[in-house]
């Protein structure tokens, strides 16, 4: 043990650490300097402060409230700049989910963005118009029974109506009271399904308008269904949808400049792997 004292390395790292832990002691950790406690309102920050009221508000601030503003400002930039000198951002979850933010921005408006075409329009429309489907709209008239009833009952009862010609009044007197609706008129598949349940409208769409069908079965029980009118599921066309298309479009352009942002960006860094994330990244 004496003879590694004696190594000058072993001597200057005790030293040093000696010095320190001295000045620890005789000054305490280090403050923030007079240069750390500077904010500086320029120009370009009150041009920043009445473009952002003029977003908000449509007009130019008076001068009260761009006094407001400027105090506001001064508020948040004291704050701001004692968390750094305290360390706050270092580990914080959301400071580093902002910056993470404000990154992906940058890489967003790097370049000017591409101006969509027709032609990528159309290709996109032409490759995924399955997608573009208006929903199937049903106008009809319902009986409800309870699920105790027989299904084989209930098929005879509506072979009976279809002979007779019933008429919805008569027949609706041969069901159970019930607070579902008797009937919808135009009405799209989703808002159907929300009034009798999931895949109501699915099956409303197989049957025959102009005469009474069923049983068709729901969360509730049984119904006994007279379809009036029926448009099935129709494909929207190219100028239906070229909004949502050049939207779409917009988004993936943004999300492929961030990735390659980034994978430039990975270029320069030398990552290293350790423990399980090595294994992760080897296997």
């Amino acid at each position: 043990m004496t003879d590694r004292l004696k190594n000058p390395i072993i001597q200057v790292v005790l030293l040093g650490l000696f010095i320190c832990a001295a000045l620890l002691l005789i000054f305490g950790p280090k403050r923030p300097s007079d240069s750390d406690r500077v904010i500086v309102i320029d120009e370009t920050d009150m041009a920043q402060l009445i473009a952002g009221w003029q977003r908000t508000w449509n007009r130019m601030p008076t001068r009260e409230e761009l006094k407001g503003l400027m105090e506001n400002h001064v508020r948040e930039e004291v704050l701001y700049q004692e968390a750094l000198n305290e360390g706050l951002d270092r580990n914080s979850a959301v400071v580093k989910r902002a910056l993470i933010t404000q990154m992906d921005m940058l890489a967003e408006g790097q370049g000017e963005q591409p101006e969509i075409t027709e032609e990528a329009l159309e290709a996109y429309y032409n490759l995924r118009k399955d997608q573009f489907i208006s929903p199937a709209v049903i106008s009809f008239k319902q009986v409800y029974f309870k699920e105790d009833q027989d299904s084989e009952r209930l098929t005879a009862l509506k072979d009976d109506w279809n002979q007779k010609d019933m008429d919805y009044e008569t027949a609706r007197l041969a069901g159970a009271n019930t607070m579902l609706t008797p009937g919808m008129k135009d009405m799209p598949e989703d808002l159907i399904d929300r009034e009798f349940g999931e895949n109501f409208a699915s099956k409303l769409q197989e049957l025959t308008p102009g005469q009474w069908s069923g049983p068709v079965p729901s969360v509730f029980g049984w119904h006994l269904i007279y379809i009036d009118s029926l448009t099935p599921p129709l494909s929207l066309p190219l100028e239906a949808v070229r909004n949502e298309i050049l939207m779409q479009l917009q988004y993936e352009d943004k999300d492929a400049a961030k990735e390659q942002f980034y994978t430039e960006l990975l270029q320069q860094y030398e990552i290293t792997y350790q423990g399980l994330a090595k294994q992760l990244v080897n296997e």
